[in-house]
């Protein structure tokens, strides 16, 4: 019987040990299990944020290479600073054209995105129509609302004659649709 009880402990001992070495398999099978999971989540993560980067440079390449482009680009889009140097190339245009510009108001729409301007300006109809192609072949973006022409009689005084010249005098109404608040 001693033989017997000594027998049945030592299975007893076994089967717990077995039972132990059991739970304690599972449980770090899980433990090691989560921690995959999570050096998986981490992985993915990196590599996301590895991409992100990648893109990121390419991106800053691409806006290098194409920094003349956008540059001149820009240079068709008024911004608020630049109102007065807008004003400016309008006189600077009727100059060219010989067709001085004069200009009585400069409006913003109610939503701020469009600056609207009206002119007019005297001369010669050559020089109004000159003014009027610098005006459509300008570097902004002009939408003319209304375009009056009217024929104006001045007079001359060169040596001492009086004669009658026949002036132009046309009144715009422009809108710059590119025109950033």
């Amino acid at each position: 019987m001693k033989k017997l009880n000594k027998f049945l402990i030592k299975i007893f001992i076994a089967l717990l040990f077995i039972i132990l070495s059991i739970v304690g398999f599972f449980y770090i099978f899980n433990s090691i299990k989560s921690k995959n999971d999570n050096t998986t989540n981490l992985l993915t993560q990196a590599q996301d944020e590895s991409d992100r980067r990648n893109n990121i440079e390419k991106l800053n390449v691409q806006i290098k290479a194409i920094a003349p482009q956008r540059k001149m680009l820009e240079t068709h889009f008024a911004k608020s600073s630049d109102v007065v140097t807008f004003l400016d190339n309008l006189q600077n245009l009727g100059k060219l054209a010989k067709a001085p510009v004069e200009i009585f108001s400069v409006d913003l729409d109610k939503d701020n995105s469009l600056l609207k301007v009206q002119m007019s300006a005297k001369g010669s109809f050559i020089a109004i129509h000159n003014l009027f192609y610098l005006l459509q072949n300008s570097q902004y973006e002009l939408d003319f609302s209304a375009v009056n022409l009217q024929t104006t009689t001045g007079s001359s005084d060169s040596t001492k004659n009086v004669s009658n010249i026949q002036q132009w005098q046309a009144n715009f109404s422009l809108t710059l649709l590119s025109f950033n608040f």
